[in-house]
């Protein structure tokens, strides 16, 4: 089973500002996918950047995913862990850089790696 690197977003709007920020943070473009889960998703060489505007995840292990509108999972090609994380945190911290959104940095939905913004 693989594992993914995901940071979860609030606020989720206005959608434009968001997709062109997490455009700028995965140095690429997001291109909209029609597939059940994923809205935008961007190719980032090694890796994919996969966008959902909503999602349905609750509290788990103590992190309150549901308090966050969006979500974006990296997915690296090749299953490279270390690389994988390396991208999430680059797109966490440009993301963090802006001072417009809340985040959560996760590693397979089971361990929090970092946050910044409001908590509560």
């Amino acid at each position: 089973m693989s594992e993914y690197h995901y940071v979860f977003i609030r606020p989720g709007f206005p959608r434009d500002r968001l997709l062109g920020d997490i455009a700028e943070a995965c140095r690429g473009e997001l291109e909209p996918v029609d597939e059940e889960f994923i809205d935008y998703a961007a190719n980032l060489g090694h890796a994919a950047a996969e966008v959902e505007l909503t999602h349905e995840y609750e509290e788990d292990h103590g992190m309150p995913f549901e308090r966050y509108d969006s979500l974006l999972t990296v997915r690296d090609f090749d299953s490279d862990v270390k690389r994988q994380e390396a991208i999430a945190r680059r797109i966490f911290d440009t993301l963090a850089a802006t001072g417009r959104y809340d985040l959560m940095l996760v590693r397979d939905l089971q361990e929090l790696l970092a946050s910044f913004g409001r908590q509560e």
